[in-house]
């Protein structure tokens, strides 16, 4: 078993809170016998942690999470932009 963490400062504690929201249905759905992905917000930053039984699962799952995070941080930076 294979494990890694990730920490992710977003800069806002209301914006963590969205992204872990929105993030965790696809983590319960996409843990399988491969890889599991836990959730946590600390303030402002979120914490995902990664366990797989092999290294390919494991740096697919961090690629995919990653991104994830990413694009809802650029979303949510937007309708922010929108709302002024």
């Amino acid at each position: 078993m294979v494990d890694a963490k990730v920490s992710m400062d977003i800069g806002s504690k209301i914006k963590a809170e969205k992204i872990v929201e929105a993030l965790r249905l696809e983590a319960k759905s996409m843990s399988t016998l491969r890889f599991k992905v836990l959730l946590r917000r600390k303030g402002q930053k979120i914490l995902i942690i990664f366990k797989s039984s092999d290294l390919s699962a494991l740096r697919s799952s961090i690629n995919s999470f990653c991104r994830w995070v990413n694009m809802l941080r650029n979303v949510l930076d937007t309708l922010s932009l929108i709302h002024i």
